[in-house]
C-alpha cells in the first residue's frame, strides 16, 4: 500500500471520537486557530472528522504526546498515547512530497493485543453475518467471559481508536480496522 501523495497546504480527514476530540481539547496546548478547526470539525455518525493539513496534524500529534509524557495518572496518559497513535497513523498515510512515499510494509507489529484481536475478529463476523453490531452480551456469550469484562474490553478498543460507538446507542460498535489487519477468529 503506497502513502497517499496531497498538496503541501492540502487538509486530509482526521477521524476521532468525541471521546478524543474533547481530550485533546481539554489537554493539549495547541494554537488557537488549531482549536477552533476541532471544536468545529463536522460529525459523521459517531465520528468527527477535522480536515488539517499535515503541519496541523504534526503539531498537534507533537501536543498530544508532550502530554501524555507529562501525564502523571497512567489512565490518561495511556487514552492519550492511544489519540497519537491514531494521529500518527494519519500522518504515515500522507506525505507532502512524492520523494518522501514508501511502501508500507505489510507486516507490523499490531495495535492491538491477541485478545483484543479477538475481539475485533468477532465484532467484523457478528456484523457481517447479522447485519448489526454485537451487543455486549452477544460478547459475554462468545466469549464465556463477566459482563465487567466485556465492556472493559469494549471501552479499551475505543480508547485505542480500534472501534467506534454511539453512547446510549444499542448496538453501535463500528470497526475502524481494515479486514486485512484482524486475525481470523478462533
Amino acid at each position: 500500500m503506497r502513502v497517499r501523495v496531497i498538496q503541501p497546504d492540502e487538509r486530509v480527514p482526521v477521524r476521532l471520537s468525541p471521546t478524543q476530540r474533547d481530550l485533546i481539547l481539554e489537554r493539549a496546548f495547541i494554537e488557537p486557530e488549531l482549536e477552533r478547526r476541532l471544536r468545529v470539525a463536522e460529525s459523521e455518525g459517531a465520528s468527527i472528522v477535522a480536515r488539517l493539513t499535515l503541519d496541523d496534524l504534526d503539531e498537534l500529534l507533537g501536543a498530544v504526546a508532550a502530554e501524555a509524557n507529562h501525564a502523571g495518572d497512567a489512565r490518561l496518559r495511556k487514552r492519550l498515547v492511544a489519540v497519537c497513535d491514531r494521529l500518527r497513523d494519519v500522518e504515515e498515510a500522507h506525505a507532502d512530497d512524492p520523494s518522501s512515499t514508501r511502501l508500507v510494509p505489510l507486516f507490523s507489529v499490531p495495535k492491538y493485543t491477541p485478545k483484543q484481536g479477538q475481539y475485533l475478529a468477532f465484532i467484523h463476523y457478528y456484523t457481517k453475518l447479522h447485519g448489526e453490531a454485537p451487543a455486549e452480551a452477544d460478547f459475554r456469550r462468545y466469549f464465556s467471559v463477566s459482563p465487567p469484562s466485556v465492556h472493559r474490553m469494549v471501552v479499551a478498543l475505543e480508547e485505542r481508536g480500534l472501534i467506534e460507538r454511539s453512547p446510549g446507542q444499542a448496538r453501535s460498535i463500528r470497526l475502524l480496522v481494515d479486514r486485512s489487519e484482524l486475525p481470523d477468529l478462533q
